[in-house]
């Protein structure tokens, strides 16, 4: 390594040749001997993971945010350099705009280098997580044996995609999925960058998988959504129904785990929240509950004339694939008069529990309903 790399900043170092070619075809010495020169100095590791996510950044085409550190020129000349390697390593590119490499690289360098100073602030986003580091969108697809096929999203609208296997993807602006051409002849893996919804085709011989940062969602046959965006602080999955298991992505050689270790279940209308700051899950009830599409009611079902509170809590459970537990010896003599029709779910419960005075928490994607029974009401 050379010694002058002390003295680089993140600007400095996505412009060097060695860098570059590590981070874009890295190899077991080139990442063993990035790995001793920042053990040797601790005090770069922040500028060249800044220089990392900076890559990643023209890579995933965040123009505005590249444009604020580098040239129009300098970016594009990375992108070039981007595109010529998936080319050579067979990569497969779909809905990406070509751009033709015309500058000199030496030029490229001196602009790059002056284009702007990355200012310590400004840092921040680019080193928040340095533990994702290897579990990138960029280094797990860069690990696969196989050409892969990438499906990128640069326009303002949701862009559909039907998968080999028959499953359908929603990809929202500025995110992109990889996968193999033979998706679903051997195994059903995608690796995601952004926010998608997924809408499997149920195959109980061969899980469907999404990698996404450090997490991993798994699914035989449902419709869910993951959001992975590059710069937030937490990784989400949201079950619409059927279900699904996240944990863990703990590997970086990206196999296919055989068991879901360290992780949840999710049934419809919970989600997940995996926060990249202590990577912890954190399992709760989706904002807005929706009516699953196997159970939506017929007219009137929400409508309720002196009917049990313990029934209209199993209609609601039934309705809406969201477990509530109460006690309902308590609850026995409670009935309930209303018209619940319009309502979300979370008002129907704040009725029910102001109609008996009872109260209600969520904890762990469960409704938990206390009351003290209605014998004196």
């Amino acid at each position: 390594m050379r010694s002058t790399y002390q003295h680089y900043s993140p600007t400095d170092f996505v412009c060097d040749d060695a860098f570059l070619k590590h981070q874009l075809e890295p190899t077991a010495q080139s990442t063993q001997g990035w790995e001793e020169w920042l053990q040797a100095h601790p005090h770069k590791r922040e500028d060249w993971q800044q220089a990392v996510q900076l890559l990643e950044a023209v890579r995933l085409g965040l123009t505005s945010y590249a444009r604020t550190y580098l040239s129009e020129e300098a970016e594009a000349y990375l992108l070039a350099r981007i595109r010529a390697t998936n080319r050579q390593a067979g990569y497969v590119e779909e809905g990406v705009t070509q751009v033709v490499p015309i500058w000199q690289k030496s030029w490229f360098r001196t602009a790059a280098a002056a284009s702007v100073a990355l200012a310590l602030g400004a840092g921040l986003w680019l080193n928040r997580y340095p533990t994702d580091t290897g579990y990138s969108y960029r280094e797990q697809v860069a690990q696969l044996p196989q050409a892969k096929t990438e499906q990128v999203n640069l326009s303002n609208q949701i862009r559909e995609i039907t998968l080999p296997d028959g499953s359908q993807v929603w990809l929202k602006p500025q995110s992109r999925i990889s996968y193999a051409p033979n998706l679903g002849q051997d195994d059903r893996s995608i690796y995601l960058s952004g926010e998608a919804t997924f809408e499997v085709t149920r195959n109980p011989k061969k899980p469907f998988y999404v990698f996404a940062g450090k997490i991993v969602t798994k699914v035989l046959g449902t419709r869910f959504v993951v959001k992975a965006l590059e710069n937030a602080d937490n990784l989400v999955v949201q079950v619409q129904h059927g279900q699904v298991s996240v944990y863990r992505h703990t590997s970086k050689d990206v196999k296919l785990p055989r068991q879901a270790l360290d992780g949840v279940l999710l049934q419809p209308n919970q989600q997940v929240i995996f926060s990249r700051r202590n990577e912890q899950f954190t399992k709760s009830i989706v904002e807005q509950p929706a009516l699953l599409p196997t159970t939506i009611p017929v007219e009137n079902s929400f409508v309720f004339e002196e009917t049990p509170v313990v029934e209209v809590l199993e209609r609601l459970k039934a309705a809406y694939g969201i477990d509530i537990i109460y006690n309902a010896e308590v609850l026995e003599d409670c009935e309930l008069t209303a018209s619940l029709s319009d309502e979300s779910l979370f008002q129907k419960l704040e009725i029910i529990a102001q109609s008996i005075g009872a109260t209600y928490e969520i904890v762990e994607g469960q409704v938990i309903f206390t009351a003290k029974g209605c014998k004196n009401l």
